[in-house]
Formats: C-alpha cells, structure tokens, sequence
C-alpha cells in the first residue's frame, strides 16, 4: 500500500489512517445506553452483567422517558442493550420510538438469538434499526454453545445474521469476548465472520466481573505472555484488510506494539466511568472503595484510571498533598473549592489566562493558594509572550513562561536580553515552533539553560498528529538543548524534569471542594494517560520513567520507546508469531 507523511508525523498507511479517522468520528458521536432488561435466554461464563440480573423487563414507560432524555440531552446514537434487550415485549416499539425522536442511528448488542424468526427481524429492520452487534465467541456451535451456556446458541445467531443480511438495510458486526477457551480460534473465528461478509469486529478481553471471575475464574482467564499473544497478533494482521475495521475493548495497550492503530480510544474510559458511576462517585468525593476493589484490581483494564491514580488524587485533594497546581482564569470557584486548592502544599502553579490582566486576576482569586509558592509557571491562551513593559506590572517573579508559537519563539531567542526577568521559558514542542528551532539551533545553544522543552498532551489522537513534532525532530533538538519536561530520557538523552501528570487543575474541583468525578475522568484522559512498550523492561531508567502519553504512541508508536542500556531493538518487538 501506497505511505504517505501526515502532518510531518510518522508515515502512515494511508488505509490505516482513514480507518482510524472513520473510527475517531464513531467514537465522538453522543451515545446514549439503555438497558431494557435485567434478564437473559442465554447464561454466559463470562457475563459480566449477572450481578444485576433479577428476571425482570425494565418498566416501558421509564424506558420512554429515559430514551426521550437522551435526545433532549443531544445524544445521537440510540443503543438498545441488557440483559439481553431483544426478549422485551416492547422492543421493537422502542425503536420506533427512538427513530420518531430523531436518533440520527439506532443500534443494539444482542447475543442474536431473536433475530433467527424471520417475522422479527423484519419488524426490527423496518422499525429502524441500523445497526446489530451480536455476541458470537467462535466459529463453531461447539464454542459458542458451550462458553453460552445455551444449545443452539450458534446455529440460532448465525440463521439471525443471514435474515438480516437478506432483509438489507442493517449494518451487522460481532463482539468476540476473547477468553482461555477461543483464543485459539480467534483468527479461524474473525475469517469465518468474513466469508459471511461480516467486516466490523471488537475483541473483548475479558475482566474480572461477574460470574465469569467468582464461578469460571480459571476456566477462563489466561495470562497473554503465556502462548496467547501470537493467536491475537495473527488476528491483529486482519485489520490490515481492505474495508476490515477491528476494535480492542479492554486489551492491555502495551501489547499492541506495531499495531498501535488498534489501541482502545481513550475516551471509551467515559463509558466504562458511567457504567459504574455509583462506586467511582462514592470514590471520588469520598474516598469510598468500589464494591469491586480488591484481589479483581491486578486484573481489570480500568486500574490505571481508578487504583492507580483516582484513589490517589482524592487522597491527595483531601489531605492537601498536591504538590503542583494549573489555576486557570475565567473561572469562577466557589469560595469552598478556593479553600480546598488553597490548602495545597503545592509549592509550584501554573496559571493560564487569556491576557495578562486576566493572568493578573487569577492571582488575586488564588491569592490564598500563594503561602507555598516556590515556582510560578505563566501562560497566555495565544501562547504569546507579552512585552517587557507588561511583564514589569507582574505582582510576584516570573519563573517561567510557556509559549506554544513560533513567533513567540523567535522574539525568546533574538531578544534574550529584553526578558532578563524571567528566570526560564517553557517552549512548547508543536509543528510551529519546531522548524523555528532546528533553523536557529545555535541560538538554542546559546541560551539553553533558560529554556525548558515540553510535549504537551492531547485529548484526540488527530491532535497529536496535526500537533506534535516527530521524534526524530526532537532527538535532533536534543543536540543542542539540555532540558525536557514530558519527553522521555531514551528520547533526549536527559533525564525530564518532571511530566504534567499529578497536578491538580481547578476544574476538577466542585463547588463543594470535592473531586468531580467527570472532569477527573476528561483530565485522565489527557493528562494521566500514559504507558510504555514491554522492551521498557529491559530499560535501566524504567523505574523512574513514566513513559509516554497514550496518543502520541497512538501516533507515533511504542518504537518511540528506545530501552537504555537494553538489548531490545526499537524497530520491532521481537514477539513470535504463529503459522
């Protein structure tokens, strides 16, 4: 296939990238989940549902008003799901409904089974749905009926998909929940879905909740550094098939080297957050643990978010433990969420505003938080510096000041001089000012102790690569230039002076100085969501090391990772792969 150069970023496969772009617009779509039942005609050894499984429908008209609030709220994408959604009486009713409302898509996740009488799947298709993801673990009945707990499972689902593909109109996929029993069959699975014309699929790995971890723990649940990695990988290369799109849902990223196209979107985190919104609230304000925590947390996907780093975060906000804060103007905290960020011990801020007056303001409002100042960091929404006339009305130094322009960077090194008030300048690694900076790389030279490099982060993988410079272009950089923030040491060959992770934003205190629990997870995404490639292992710095934020891997690979004082090559991880 034809490469071309995006954005000066890495070389991508252009049919990979129009995958990735066509699967970042489905992600941003506004969605809205509703469970129609509490029951199932199947019994899974993987459910992670079965806890919530009482026997019962879900009252039609709560169902109603929910499905309404959705649309008032402006969601777009109507999803029908369970229990196991299609045994409601009243499930065709609910997408007529949901088409009447104006959802632009409507879609269900069913294990098919309904769908195998012709009468109902033409009610469905003609109601208006447009999409059907069925539940279908092999590609045989034995598989299938076994790991379902139901006979005739297979033959059941694979008769629902041929009457919809001949009734038209239905978009069909297949959600593969991978466990110890069919990951064997993964590949053999996803090529027999293809020769039904099936393209669309999402690999599942499966987690610790349900009856699949109390009742099935070991029939189920495999270790990938076992034999398991090859039969995935083999199942990865399928991706690369013309008009094939592939999801991982909950897979460990670090094993996705070379096949970073296929790492979860980040913002799937908001779904899972939500699922369970009743034990992350609890966590969040109060320091409660989920109902969950415990032996189940070494192997469940969302560790990083929730023990990792949100126990954490509520622990430090309570205890005043923070030791940096970004305060941002514009804003207008309560005089309770002012008290609590100013009962940090943080001894350095980080203050943003649109202008220097507003930069001005923030200072008066954060005036409290001002007892422990040692490092004040300044920056303009423009990402300009101001002139020297403006900066002398400062109330307090200046320790640094971040620019993200090119003309900012270039009025920092022609008039050194004219700033000599401010002790450092962060300068921001984007696609403007880099060429500025490898054009002039002996006045970096010149002044290099006063200037501190940082890769910013970024909510979307399309930020990153419409912002972010190569790696190569920073290793070039780092020729001349001794300090990093953000930027791993087996990049610059320096070690970083620190990331923009543990750092309490204002925003993500609420008007009760507690932690709110959806700006958290927004600020997870972009600024806490990092990892490394499994060579990092062998790295001599890999304590130290925080690795890399998630969507500049996305962008530029786990090759960016280069282990030091290691054996393995950058160029490949050296993974088996099976015939």
């Amino acid at each position: 296939m034809r490469v071309q150069e995006f954005n000066n970023s890495h070389g991508v496969d252009e049919a990979l990238l129009e995958k990735d772009e066509t699967k970042e617009a489905a992600v941003k779509d506004e969605r809205h989940w509703v469970r129609l039942t509490r029951l199932c005609n199947q019994r899974c050894k993987f459910c992670l549902d079965s806890w919530n499984h009482n026997g019962t429908y879900v009252d039609s008209d709560e169902l109603r008003d929910y499905i309404r609030k959705g649309r008032e709220q402006g969601k777009t994408r109507l999803i029908l799901s369970g229990g196991e959604p299609t045994i409601h009486p009243d499930y065709v009713k609910f997408i007529k409904y949901g088409r009447e409302l104006g959802y632009d898509w409507i879609q269900t996740v069913s294990n098919g089974m309904m769908f195998a009488y012709p009468k109902f799947a033409r009610a469905v298709a003609h109601a208006g749905l447009k999409e059907a993801t069925f539940s279908i673990h092999g590609h045989d009945a034995k598989t299938q009926d076994s790991l379902t707990g139901t006979p005739q499972a297979f033959e059941s689902a694979i008769q629902g998909i041929r009457n919809l593909q001949a009734i038209g109109g239905v978009v069909i996929n297949i959600d593969i929940v991978v466990n110890k029993q069919n990951y064997k069959q993964l590949p053999e699975t996803i090529d027999f879905f293809m020769d039904l014309g099936i393209k669309e699929f999402d690999l599942l790995y499966i987690i610790p909740f349900g009856r699949g971890f109390t009742d099935y723990r070991k029939q189920l649940f495999f270790d990938l550094d076992d034999d398991a990695y090859p039969y995935f990988q083999k199942a990865f290369e399928k991706s690369k098939l013309p008009g094939v799109y592939l999801w991982t849902n909950r897979l460990p990223v670090n094993y996705l080297e070379n096949y970073e196209h296929l790492i979860q979107d980040p913002h799937k985190l908001h779904y899972e957050i939500n699922g369970g919104r009743h034990n992350f609230e609890g966590l969040a304000r109060f320091g409660v643990p989920p109902d969950c925590y415990g032996e189940r947390c070494d192997h469940c996907f969302l560790h990083g978010i929730c023990r990792d780093t949100l126990m954490p975060y509520q622990r430090w906000l309570k205890e005043g433990e923070f030791e940096r804060l970004r305060l941002r103007s514009g804003e207008e905290p309560s005089e309770r969420a002012v008290q609590q960020v100013s009962e940090q011990k943080a001894a350095s801020r980080w203050y943003i505003g649109e202008d220097v007056k507003a930069l001005q303001g923030s200072l008066d409002v954060w005036k409290d938080s001002e007892a422990n100042a040692e490092e004040r960091v300044f920056e303009l929404e423009s990402g300009e510096i101001p002139d020297a006339k403006a900066l002398a009305s400062f109330p307090v130094s200046i320790d640094r000041w971040a620019v993200t322009t090119s003309a900012a960077v270039e009025s920092v090194l022609s008039s050194n001089a004219e700033y000599a008030g401010i002790k450092a300048f962060e300068v921001v690694l984007n696609q403007q000012t880099m060429p500025t900076l490898l054009a002039r790389l002996d006045d970096v030279k010149a002044c290099a102790e006063k200037l501190v490099f940082t890769l910013r982060n970024h909510e979307y993988v399309s930020e990153s690569r419409a912002t972010d410079p190569t790696p190569d272009e920073i290793r070039q950089l780092a020729t001349v230039a001794t300090r990093f923030r953000n930027v791993p040491e087996c990049v610059t060959g320096v070690a970083p002076e620190g990331t923009d992770r543990k750092i309490l934003d204002s925003h993500l205190v609420d008007p009760k100085g507690l932690l709110d629990l959806d700006a958290y997870v927004h600020h997870y995404v972009t600024e806490e969501y990092y990892s490394k490639s499994r060579r990092c292992e062998q790295c001599s710095s890999r304590e130290e090391c925080e690795g890399i934020h998630i969507n500049y891997l996305r962008n530029h690979g786990f090759k960016v990772c280069d282990p030091i004082g290691g054996t393995a090559k950058k160029e490949t991880a050296s993974f088996p792969m099976i015939a």
